[in-house]
């Protein structure tokens, strides 16, 4: 079956107690449903962004990586990820806000902060939407306040520019939703925005509602009987398949396009990341592979008093590979590790992978000498 649609709001139990799917659960709803991508974004954090991708992995469907950022004035915004420029950027603004927290208040705090201004400053590479009804811009329309819902719009318009804002839109056959609603398409209008359709999913299937209501209790500090309108009204927030989403945006259908227009745009995965060592810094004119390589050499006239052809070679070998495999900068960082450690007097000793490594025992880091040892590089 062809794509129809995308869900980019839902969360997971690690939004903690707002949420009561396991983020595999959500992903293999998603798989049985047949859509081809799912978001999960979590409250303040990528907390449950590697399950996610591992689930979707098996799944065979893409994981796209969002957060919801708790902001200053105590609404909260979807972040989607677009590039590896803006995970780094994510991960960044979000590793702020916490520092900012005082650590005896970090379990205790019920949001981190994020900061208005500091939006600007992180926005490369991510997308935003303007959020459901905890949202910067659905608060104000609540208030019936669209001065303030265009000003929210202007203000991330500005930070991330236009084309990565996108309205966000949802339907929970919720008593005054319409109303909200129009007023959301009359800004995607007036703005020349995007409308994009979601479920605001916060479990998994319609039977995990019932877990989200513990899970509201737990927060709220109280129990079923008494909780009344803290609960859910219904149990619509559940994965939604394409054709439940079209019937209900039928009057919309580009609200359930743009879901599928979005989801090309966000090219990022966990597995563009791979793992690239801090780099080392070097004197002007050399590389880190240059660099090592003097440095090593060095090392070795002064272990060796004849550097015969043997340790020559085995040099060579050991330092085209380290430089093939872009491990230069880790061997120039230990190798520093290990001068400070002397200077200091302290008793250091190199381990691992690595030990059998001429260059690691002509740089210090080692104290057995593989070539006398016939010790395997390798």
């Amino acid at each position: 079956m062809a794509a129809r649609y995308v869900e980019f709001h839902a969360r997971s139990v690690f939004s903690f107690l707002r949420a009561a799917s396991q983020p595999e659960g959500l992903v293999q709803q998603a798989a049985a449903l047949e859509l081809p991508a799912l978001a999960v974004c979590d409250r303040d954090g990528v907390y449950g962004t590697a399950r996610v991708h591992a689930a979707a992995r098996e799944a065979k469907i893409r994981a796209i990586v969002g957060t919801e950022l708790t902001l200053e004035d105590g609404s909260v915004l979807p972040v989607l990820v677009a590039t590896r420029t803006g995970y780094r950027n994510l991960c960044q603004l979000i590793t702020r806000a916490k520092l900012r927290t005082p650590e005896s208040e970090r379990r205790t705090k019920a949001g981190t902060p994020v900061q208005w201004a500091e939006l600007a400053e992180f926005a490369d590479g991510l997308v935003v939407l303007t959020g459901d009804e905890e949202g910067p811009v659905q608060r104000c329309l609540a208030r019936d306040d669209r001065a303030g819902a265009m000003e929210r719009v202007e203000r991330l318009t500005a930070a991330f520019g236009k084309g990565n804002v996108f309205v966000e839109i949802q339907r929970h056959l919720r008593r005054g939703e319409d109303t909200i609603n129009d007023a959301l398409v009359d800004l995607a209008g007036a703005t020349r925005m995007p409308l994009l359709a979601t479920n605001g999913v916060l479990h998994a299937t319609r039977e995990e509602q019932r877990v989200l209501d513990v899970f509201t209790c737990a927060r709220h500090h109280t129990h079923l009987d008494a909780a009344g309108r803290l609960l859910a009204v219904n149990d619509e927030r559940h994965l939604k398949s394409a054709r439940q989403m079209e019937r209900l945006f039928r009057d919309r259908p580009e609200a359930i396009t743009n879901t599928l227009r979005l989801a090309e745009r966000l090219e990022f995965s966990l597995e563009n990341l791979g793992y690239e060592f801090p780099r080392y810094r070097v004197p002007e004119g050399e590389t880190m592979d240059s660099f090592l390589r003097k440095v090593t050499m060095a090392g070795a006239r002064a272990r060796y008093s004849h550097l015969g052809a043997r340790v020559s070679a085995q040099l060579r070998r050991e330092l085209d590979l380290i430089a093939k495999l872009g491990f230069s900068g880790y061997f120039l960082i230990v190798w520093d590790l290990v001068n400070f450690c002397t200077e200091q007097g302290i008793l250091v000793q190199g381990r691992g992978s690595a030990a059998n490594s001429v260059v690691c025992y002509a740089l210090g880091i080692t104290a057995c000498d593989p070539i006398a040892c016939n010790l395997l590089f390798e």
